[in-house]
């Protein structure tokens, strides 16, 4: 073997290599995602026209935290776990109101995804649907569900909980499992 050739092939080996490495950092902290219109509680909502029984917001936010750009906006109500903190990020500007739905406006539930952060590892599923009001169509996204840490690290599967949706008369307390995001 010639100077050149050994020469060429450790470039390639160094090329290689970086390239490997980024492939496996951008794996790393690339959010994944997996669908959960099969699981309990998404199953019985997806495909459904629900009516808000109280007074919700439409926000846009500058750094969403929902993926989907199908859905631009994101839905919440005063008994959101994220209420309050939306009202805080409303006040510095980083979210934007959009609208507010009256009790009794129709939400029309199409799909639900889970989201895991690659950096945190924390999961947010959100169910997504279509606001029609006056002539004027919103695409929305409601996170919906958090996770039991303790029931978590205990191993136990039925480790999801969900607040009260703007279309529930009560919050449903029961403990439900749902699948980890996937990578692609």
């Amino acid at each position: 073997m010639t100077t050149k050739k050994i020469m060429g092939i450790i470039a390639l080996v160094i090329v290689g290599g970086i390239g490997f490495l980024i492939f496996i950092i951008y794996a790393t902290v690339k959010t994944k995602s997996t669908n959960l219109n099969k699981y309990e509680p998404f199953k019985e909502w997806i495909g459904q026209t629900v009516l808000l029984t109280r007074e919700t917001v439409l926000f846009e936010e500058k750094l969403r935290s929902n993926e989907n750009s199908q859905y631009p906006y994101t839905l919440l109500d005063s008994l959101h776990p994220k209420w309050q903190y939306a009202q805080e990020q409303k006040n510095i500007g980083d979210i934007e109101e959009i609208v507010k739905f009256p009790a009794c406006t129709t939400l029309k539930l199409e799909n639900a995804i889970q989201y895991t952060n690659g950096v945190s590892g924390s999961s947010y599923p959100t169910i997504f649907g279509t606001i029609t009001v006056n002539g004027n169509t919103y695409k929305t996204g409601y996170q919906w569900g958090t996770m039991d840490i303790g029931k978590s690290f205990d191993k136990i599967e039925k480790c999801w909980q969900f607040n009260q949706a703007p279309w529930q008369d009560v919050q449903d307390t029961t403990f439900y499992a749902l699948p980890t995001a996937n990578f692609w």
